[in-house]
């Protein structure tokens, strides 16, 4: 008669063998939007590149789009936790220093250094990055139901810098946030309202390397110069804005394992079966 622990761990065995090999997929999947874009990844195009039945892939991904949000999620679970250990090792930074910094400087010195986590990601965690970019100039690649499954996700990673905006302001470096509505009419926390605000612009300025004709700049330079306007819109002092964006400069050198690491594509013989 087998023991309960043989019973017990069979399922558990399955189910991390499952998941790991979703994930192989995922990376397979994630390929393909690199060489071909998202009109290029398939259903059939992935069991290509993956050597799996097509029908088998139903199993892990009920259809084209769902395997779109279930990168996405993936991509945006891994930027949440780069995001937070940034911030952990900024604050650990800060709480260290002597003589202590002024908190309104170092509010501040958060709101650059996560400007500049975001605008250096193409660099750092190019895959996960490009592919929201991918994503988002690709109307209808993903549907409405599914698209909705990736809000939460999303929601996560911009929980991160609206942290940062609400501590800045509580410490008063910069001003409160004007009462804001939704579209239809809802309140909604002004604090995310310049959340929103300052990731799009921040990810639209880095969507003009993108551009054909080019620019006398980058993407990360008019990013940065979007940070400084919008916090000196939103109150920043200039002093305190310039002590700050010194500060970022040596937050900017602290050592941060990244919790993604490597994330090479997988080879056709990796473990699916």
């Amino acid at each position: 008669m087998p023991s309960e622990n043989v019973a017990t761990t069979e399922p558990d065995r399955r189910t991390r063998k499952r998941a790991a090999r979703r994930d192989v997929l995922l990376d397979l999947a994630a390929g393909v939007v690199e060489r071909d874009g998202v009109d290029g990844l398939t259903m059939a195009a992935l069991a290509e590149v993956a050597d799996y039945a097509p029908a088998s892939l139903y199993t892990y991904f009920s259809s084209r789009s769902a395997l779109l949000a279930a990168l996405q999620q993936r991509a945006l679970a891994t930027l949440a936790c780069v995001a937070r250990d940034h911030v952990t090792a900024w604050d650990d930074a800060v709480a260290s220093r002597r003589p202590a910094t002024p908190d309104r400087v170092a509010a501040l010195a958060r709101l650059w250094a996560f400007s500049d986590l975001f605008l250096t990601a193409p660099d750092r965690h190019p895959r996960e990055f490009r592919l929201q970019q991918l994503l988002l100039v690709t109307p209808g690649a993903v549907e409405t139901l599914d698209a909705a499954s990736v809000v939460p996700s999303a929601m996560v990673v911009l929980d991160v810098p609206r942290q940062l905006l609400e501590r800045a302001a509580a410490c008063g470096a910069l001003e409160p946030g004007a009462p804001a509505t939704d579209p239809v009419g809802q309140p909604l926390e002004p604090t995310l309202v310049r959340t929103f605000a300052w990731v799009v612009a921040l990810n639209g300025a880095l969507m003009v390397d993108g551009l054909s004709t080019g620019l006398p700049s980058t993407g990360r330079a008019l990013g940065a110069e979007l940070t400084a306007a919008l916090l000196r819109g939103w109150g920043a002092l200039p002093d305190e804005l310039a002590a700050g964006r010194e500060l970022a400069d040596v937050l900017a050198t602290l050592p941060v394992p990244d919790p993604s690491g490597p994330n090479p594509v997988p080879s056709q013989e990796a473990s699916l079966r």
